[in-house]
Order: C-alpha cells, then structure tokens, then sequence
C-alpha cells in the first residue's frame, strides 16, 4: 500500500486527514494505519471495488471514496462516528450499512447503478443527500430525514423532484 499524504492539519484535537487518492489502491490493507487521531479519510480516483478492513477508524468523521470501483458499500456500517460520506461515480447497485449511521449529515450516491432507496430513513441527522445520475424509480418516504436541507435527484427515472431545498 503506498504511504500517506498528510493533508493541510485541522486545528488541534480535530484530527487528521488522509488522502490517498490516485495510488492505484485495489483494496485496502488489513493493517491499514487508522491511527486514534485520523479524522478524514480521502480515498479517491483508485480502483476499489470492495470497502474492507475499515473497521479500525472508529473515529472516522468523514470518508470519500470517489471515483472508484465499489460495488457495495457494507463496509461503512462499522463507522459510527461518519457525518459525511461521499461515494459518488462507483458502481453501487444499492444502499446498505447506513442503519448505524445516525451521526451522518451528509451523503453522496451520485453517479452509481442504484436501483433502489433502503435504509435512508435511519439516517436522522441527514442534511445533503445527493441521489442523482442512478437508475432510482422512486426515492420513497422521506419524512423521517427531518434535518434534510438538499436533496438532489436529477437524471434518474424517477420524476418525484431533481432539487429540493427543505
């Protein structure tokens, strides 16, 4: 696995970020260093196809896995602390591990194969949600996202709205 790059600091006690993006990653390590203190982790434009051995960042606020060749994304489940994750322009067919996610106020599908919407409404704190560029029919019952401010669903089969601002 290549070595990280720090990226420019959060001010102290905030945690650190992590990019490695364009590595050429195809999975990610089982000794993957998520040190106590890693706050973001920035995965973008490799060549994933799986989310594993993640379950060590426990402390994870933020993860991006853009541009990328996950087909699934069960991996996050284990992220608790997660308030963005952005995952857009992957292959995912469908939502999943999003039940344990209730810190999550951000969230980005675009440009994936979904086909479908589950799991969403256990997603409370859910402030941004982009949905657009999928093969989404219909998004379903959105009521529970009461904190929802953007959610976007523009190119999708579906026609129930392509912004709306709450």
């Amino acid at each position: 696995m290549a070595a990280a790059r720090a990226a420019a600091a959060l001010p102290p006690g905030e945690g650190s970020v992590v990019n490695w993006s364009g590595q050429g990653l195809q999975k990610l390590s089982p000794n993957l260093p998520c040190e106590a203190d890693i706050h973001t982790l920035i995965l973008d434009k490799n060549q994933i196809i799986k989310l594993e051995n993640l379950e060590k960042c426990k402390r994870l606020v933020q993860l991006s896995v853009a541009n990328n060749r996950l087909v699934r994304m069960m991996g996050v489940a284990k992220l608790t602390q997660l308030r963005v994750l952005n995952l857009p322009h992957n292959s995912i067919g469908y939502v999943e591990g999003l039940k344990e996610l209730v810190h999550l106020e951000w969230l980005n599908l675009a440009g994936n194969n979904l086909k479908a919407m589950e799991q969403i409404n256990t997603c409370t704190s859910l402030q941004h949600l982009d949905l657009s560029d999928n093969n989404i029919p219909q998004i379903g019952d959105l009521s529970k996202l009461v904190s929802l401010k953007v959610s976007v669903n523009h190119n999708n089969y579906s026609k129930q709205f392509d912004v709306v601002r709450y």
